[in-house]
């Protein structure tokens, strides 16, 4: 068997044995990944995210790919797996994987050391013509301190997203410093301009399949549960005259901010079943 380390180079050439979402994030900084072939085939691979790299916190990896299609490869990859993360210096390894059609990468996870635990996931969805039903929604009157990031400069953008990150606030993405701004929707996404500054920051990614993903949901400040449930619902209206209603919205609930926006205005408030975990690496 032969193992290959993903790459920005390489990646196109796996992108029908990795979920299109997934696979996207090789070219991020912090994330990385390979593939165990057999006979020039793939079967099986890992895709992970170093986590607390740019702070004074033990580092650890976060397991967001994992699939098995021969259990004979399973030691082989998670014998490389520890062998890289290491090098990175993590402390412990962590997983949040769908439940469904995985039983052979929760076998693997187990040999492997790792505990395995079934629980509902953070992340919600629902499509835009669902949310557009929900009566605050209709009733949301547009502020002008909110305004689309497509109204920010490259410049503007570097130095409202530094306003964040240097109190540690990265939302999903701890490499949010790292990304520019033309991955976020500019048109949908915004922040909050408070006397020429960033004061809040609402950023939508839209990934390969379609999907509008909530990146980070941020407010300085003491109003911002209120600024925040602005911010959303402008965003929202400004997305249904771009998207199709069948858009699909995620947010994952990482905090008690998402938690209780995701409560009032996403109409089905349950994650997928998932398989979570977590192992020492040192």
């Amino acid at each position: 068997m032969n193992i290959i380390e993903l790459s920005e180079d390489n990646i196109e050439v796996y992108t029908e044995y990795i979920s299109e979402d997934i696979a996207e994030n090789i070219e991020r900084t912090f994330f990385h990944g390979f593939i165990v072939e057999n006979d020039d085939e793939p079967v099986a691979g890992i895709i992970w995210e170093i986590r607390n790299a740019i702070n004074d916190e033990d580092n650890f990896s976060n397991i967001v790919w994992l699939k098995i299609d021969d259990e004979n490869a399973a030691e082989e990859l998670f014998d490389k797996y520890k062998e890289m993360v290491m090098e990175d210096e993590a402390v412990t390894s962590t997983y949040c994987l769908p439940a469904i059609s995985s039983d052979k990468e929760k076998n693997a996870l187990k040999n492997a050391g790792f505990t395995v635990n079934f629980t509902e996931g953070d992340t919600i969805k629902a499509r835009l013509a669902e949310i557009y039903e929900i009566a605050y929604l209709k009733k949301a009157k547009p502020k002008d301190y909110i305004k689309p990031l497509s109204n920010l400069t490259q410049r503007e953008f570097i130095a409202g997203v530094r306003r964040f990150t240097t109190v540690g606030q990265f939302g999903l993405c701890e490499d949010l410093a790292y990304l520019p701004k033309t991955y976020f929707e500019n048109d949908v996404s915004c922040y909050l301009d408070v006397d020429g500054e960033v004061n809040g920051l609402l950023l939508f990614h839209k990934k390969p399949s379609g999907i509008l993903e909530v990146v980070i949901m941020q407010v300085l400040g003491n109003e911002y549960a209120k600024d925040l449930l602005s911010m959303m619902c402008q965003t929202l209206l400004a997305a249904k005259e771009k998207y199709d209603p069948q858009t699909e919205i995620a947010i994952d609930r990482h905090n008690y901010s998402t938690l209780a926006l995701s409560e009032k205005l996403f109409p089905r408030g349950f994650g997928i079943p998932v398989y979570t975990g977590s192992r020492q690496e040192r």
